[in-house]
């Protein structure tokens, strides 16, 4: 919280001004800081608050290694030329406003559940009975089989509807990514088939940990090797899929690329939006819910291009001692 002046010089500070570039030396030898020195981008916020302009709701960066904050403004009294302005973290208001929309969610899922699964149900089983029948020809039995894949599909979107509904906290661990790796490829290829298809994983080193749900990690792994061997394949050549395991300054990564034809950068910028598919098969829905998952562990998930060929998904994970408080 600061209180600032009508000449926007904070005259009240509190702790959390260490979030402002720049300090009180050089201000007129008033001992002040100066916001629109320290940080000009609040300082405007400020000025178009005070010309009329309601609280805006996008976050503010005001320092490269500080978090995002969301300014609020308000008169500390009536008549009074001092503001105080409120830095509130984005980070926390995101979780908050999470927890709230998952909430709607879950209400929201589970009459579209029953709304969607019933109809849907009918007419599968209609498909089937009509299927049963002597008199249908070839060319009908394929319109059936097209009425039973578009009825899987819906029920996985509703499942994974309801999937992201029920998401429950983040229940971080300190993780060893090396041997949480080696196990998830091993268990990954015991339970599938691969025929001429690989996944194998790449250890450059052997001591990276990371916070993580592992339920959730699981999960968002399971989400990028699926769809890795669905799309990183160049015509009949076998998909070949590496997970690599990695350090990036005070974080951990992981990699999980291919050698396919690569993603255009027009789709690339949509990839995480919902219900967003190149596939008549797919939901859209898969890289969503990945992303929210790394999201509440305080991860990222990134498509990163690869100049020599092929799709690279992005892990970033947060170390043992750079997880903020839920």
């Amino acid at each position: 919280v600061l209180v600032v002046d009508v000449a926007n010089r904070v005259t009240l500070p509190n702790e959390p001004t260490s979030t402002l570039p720049g300090d009180t030396e050089g201000n007129g030898g008033s001992g002040r800081l100066e916001l629109g020195s320290a940080a000009p981008d609040l300082s405007r916020r400020l000025q178009r608050w005070r010309n009329g302009w309601t609280n805006e709701e996008t976050p503010l960066q005001l320092s490269p290694d500080q978090p995002e904050v969301q300014p609020r403004f308000a008169r500390l009294l009536a008549g009074s030329d001092l503001t105080l302005v409120f830095l509130d973290d984005s980070s926390v208001v995101s979780r908050r406003a999470e927890s709230l929309t998952l909430s709607a969610m879950g209400r929201f899922s589970a009459s579209l559940a029953h709304e969607i699964r019933n109809p849907l149900a009918a007419i599968n089983y209609a498909a089937q009975l009509l299927e049963e029948s002597t008199a249908i020809g070839d060319t009908d039995r394929r319109l059936l089989q097209i009425i039973h894949q578009q009825c899987q599909r819906t029920n996985g979107i509703v499942e994974s509807v309801l999937g992201l509904a029920r998401r429950e906290r983040a229940n971080p661990e300190n993780l060893d990514l090396a041997a949480f790796v080696r196990r998830f490829v091993l268990e990954y290829k015991q339970g599938l088939s691969l025929e001429t298809d690989s996944v194998e994983p790449i250890i450059t080193e052997t001591s990276v940990h990371a916070l993580i749900d592992p339920r959730h990690l699981h999960q968002i792994l399971t989400v990028l090797v699926h769809n890795a061997l669905k799309y990183g394949r160049i015509g009949q050549e076998p998909a070949r899929v590496r997970l690599r395991v990695a350090r990036q300054d005070r974080a951990a990564v992981i990699d999980v690329m291919d050698r396919g034809p690569g993603i255009p950068e027009t789709v690339a910028s949509q990839l995480f939006r919902p219900f967003f598919t190149t596939s008549e098969h797919g939901t859209g829905l898969g890289l969503y819910i990945a992303r929210e998952l790394c999201r509440a562990n305080q991860a990222n998930l990134e498509y990163v291009s690869v100049p020599a060929g092929g799709a690279c998904f992005r892990l970033v994970l947060p170390g043992p001692h750079t997880m903020l408080p839920q």
